[in-house]
């Protein structure tokens, strides 16, 4: 029941909803970093984000960093990755858990995103932003993410249940 589209998905800020949009008004976006607590629906805009850029599946490279995070998995797998040829306008690189990544792999990374910044763009989501150097943070429009509101998460549930046919009170 992850939202899939950007009209289903709830945003806690007015203002990082318009500079959302925008992005996908306009198919672009810069590098960009979510970050805030654990369940608040950073992966899942962030996936609502690039699905909506209409790139080919072969431009975009998911890595889980609290997996893959060592120097040579930014060296070698992101870089070489970066280096193909890009089916659409550019490629995307999104690293889930970006702060487990270590201080050397993040340096490298912002190497890579000031080199190829106009063949790649990176989206990179955390839970805690004191773990990303700030050459990277300054590199990224920042987003911070809230916890979910109880009220918000309540009333999708209730059209989940609606829409399953579960009976509830």
């Amino acid at each position: 029941y992850r939202p899939k589209a950007i009209e289903d998905y709830i945003f806690h800020d007015p203002r990082q909803e318009t500079a959302i949009k925008a992005m996908i008004a306009e198919k672009t976006i810069p590098h960009l970093l979510f970050t805030g607590p654990p369940g608040c629906g950073k992966t899942t805009l962030a996936q609502i984000l690039i699905s909506t850029m209409g790139l080919a599946e072969f431009d975009v490279l998911t890595i889980n960093a609290s997996d893959e995070n060592s120097v040579d998995v930014i060296r070698d797998k992101i870089k070489n990755f970066i280096l193909t040829s890009a089916m659409g306008d550019y490629k995307i690189v999104h690293l889930e858990e970006a702060d487990y990544i270590t201080q050397a792999g993040q340096g490298i990374m912002r190497r890579l995103m000031e080199d190829y910044a106009d063949v790649a763009r990176f989206v990179l989501t955390g839970n805690y932003e004191h773990k990303i150097i700030p050459a990277i943070k300054s590199r990224c429009q920042h987003f911070h993410f809230k916890a979910a509101d109880v009220n918000d998460i309540a009333e999708y549930l209730i059209s989940i249940l609606a829409a399953e046919k579960v009976q509830f009170n």
